[in-house]
């Protein structure tokens, strides 16, 4: 017999989501949820949910703040406790790169093992970093336009504003529904770790 053949199956677990990044993660959800249901009324009058506009208003800068708090929290932690190590995209992820992107282009069937992000999660994970910045921005300036005038009129006005806030609310929504796909279809053991924060994987011994 093999050596593999003689190699015997253990689970291994692991932390892969402390508590901070669980409750960080399903508070930007359970915001943004809010953000763009609210916002669609604002936007779409007709779409009426949350009854009067002035009632959808409220509800949507409470979220807002709420979302840029639980980002400012995610912030601190990111770098104080230098999880950037291992979250942002580095020179060191480019021989890493094509393997995984052939894997999610359904060119190879084998997908690459990494301890906690690959090179593409790094890179989804830096934009929206840039992304959420910049939607709070506009949100706030669209809110406080008196206290972001240079901000409006380098953007070209309000509109211009008004404009972005919602291309960048359309590129979340899109985002969605293939995060979720990866995150159901992919493994299943991924999704479980954002709830209890431990990843289980198999390996041979």
């Amino acid at each position: 017999m093999t050596g593999a053949e003689n190699s015997v199956l253990v689970e291994e677990e692991y932390l892969k989501h402390d508590l901070q990044e669980r409750l960080t993660h399903w508070g930007s959800v359970l915001s943004l949820f809010i953000l763009v249901l609210s916002g669609f009324q604002i936007k779409y009058p007709s779409f009426d949910l949350f009854g009067t506009m002035a009632t959808a208003r409220h509800i949507h800068i409470v979220a807002g703040y709420f979302f840029l708090f639980i980002g400012v929290i995610h912030v601190y932690f990111f770098f104080a406790a230098g999880k950037w190590k291992v979250a942002m995209p580095s020179f060191s992820d480019i021989p890493a790169f094509i393997p995984i992107l052939k894997y999610y282009l359904f060119l190879s069937k084998e997908k690459p093992d990494y301890a906690k992000y690959n090179p593409l999660q790094k890179i989804a994970y830096a934009l929206l970093f840039v992304v959420s910045f910049f939607i709070c921005l506009t949100g706030f300036a669209l809110y406080w336009p008196w206290y972001f005038e240079r901000f409006t009129y380098n953007m070209g006005g309000l509109m211009a504003v008004r404009g972005w806030h919602l291309l960048i609310t359309w590129l979340y929504i899109a985002f969605t529904p293939f995060h979720i796909y990866i995150a159901l279809t992919e493994d299943w053991r991924l999704l479980r770790a954002l709830v209890t924060g431990y990843y289980y994987r198999v390996i041979p011994r």
